[in-house]
């Protein structure tokens, strides 16, 4: 039957498990036993260096302790620096905003001027061109007087002369 086990136990497999068995046994005595003989040798190394090891320790921890002073001092000093620059920088930056407030408000005015001044110009422009027109219309006028009274003297000198030179032929 495919479903079941045979829980026979034969001579040969007992002989293995046996055999299984003794040479698990002969590795656990074998091992260990020369495991806790180093280890126990190790142990009285370590306990008789222990007096040099202590000594090296410290001296490590002393200069780890000198090195953590000093970047603790550098940290500081750089700490130090970083708060003076980051107040010239704030007075700068106050400055500087005052500055421009003030540049500003004289740009300010000088629009306010520049308007003004070319207001002005406008504005003498504007009389100069109603010079110019008066000028030009006083001398027009000057020029059709002197034209028109020419014409005029012409005419009557014209007619002036006709009759006389009519009545006497």
């Amino acid at each position: 039957m495919p479903g079941t086990t045979n829980k026979r136990r034969t001579p040969e497999k007992e002989m293995r498990v046996l055999s299984i068995t003794l040479a698990g046994l002969l590795l656990l005595f074998a091992l260990p036993w020369h495991t806790a003989h180093a280890g126990i040798v190790e142990r009285i190394k370590d306990i008789y260096g222990m007096p040099e090891q202590v000594g090296q320790l410290q001296e490590q921890y002393e200069e780890t302790k000198r090195q953590l002073e000093q970047s603790r001092e550098q940290m500081e000093e750089t700490v130090a620096r970083s708060e003076e620059a980051a107040r010239q920088f704030r007075e700068a930056e106050a400055r500087l905003l005052e500055e421009n407030r003030e540049l500003r408000s004289r740009n300010d005015r000088l629009e306010q001027l520049l308007e003004q001044m070319e207001a002005a110009r406008r504005a003498q422009s504007v009389r100069n061109r109603q010079i110019a027109a008066t000028a030009l219309t006083a001398a027009g006028l000057a020029l059709l007087y002197f034209i028109i009274t020419r014409v005029i003297r012409f005419t009557l000198w014209r007619r002036g002369r006709g009759g006389a030179q009519g009545g006497s032929e």
